[in-house]
């Protein structure tokens, strides 16, 4: 069994239900920048699992509505989306962003800045793997805006996590 802690990042559990193996990513905008995830399942496909088995859960983060970044940030996670060559600068990379459906960067009040939605982002690029959206559960709930329920370092500026995930490679468990 794994688990993942997170505060507003996206807790990304993996599970291949044919063979048994996990995953737990922890996929910040730096990490999603990066590509974490689709390397964590470039990992468990080197060990023998097929896209069509995989099934992933998304869970709580900060959402799109209310994480502002710079526009630099957002065209760092824009460039893992973009098609290659067709987009090179940051203005190009935004133009592209806000012609996706359900667009993952939205408009910001402060220049410089934009709404980003890191959840989306890394939908995107499991939808780029061939992952069918159908094989991905993403919680709609909010860490910043939900204050009863998770804590948010955006909001509260504390060093805490919260939300922890096991996921196991057993297809069923015994009872003695």
């Amino acid at each position: 069994a794994i688990w993942v802690c997170t505060a507003d990042c996206v807790p990304v559990l993996v599970a291949d239900d044919r063979t048994g193996l996990v995953a737990a990513v922890h996929a910040g905008w730096r990490g999603t920048a990066a590509k974490i995830l689709p390397e964590a399942i470039a990992q468990l496909m080197a060990r023998g699992s097929q896209l069509e088995n995989l099934r992933i859960a998304m869970g709580p983060a900060i959402s799109g509505e209310v994480y502002q970044v710079s526009v630099e940030v957002a065209s760092k996670l824009g460039a893992t989306v973009a098609p290659g060559g067709a987009v090179e600068s940051s203005t190009d990379i935004l133009q592209f962003l806000h012609q996706l459906p359900e667009m993952p960067v939205l408009q910001d009040p402060e220049p410089g800045k934009v709404r980003l939605d890191v959840r989306r982002f890394n939908a995107l690029q499991l939808q780029q793997l061939g992952i069918h959206p159908d094989r991905v559960a993403i919680a709609p709930y909010c860490t910043y805006s939900d204050a009863d329920r998770f804590f948010s370092y955006r909001r509260d500026r504390l060093k805490k996590v919260q939300w922890s995930g096991i996921v196991s490679g057993c297809k069923s468990f015994e009872q003695a």
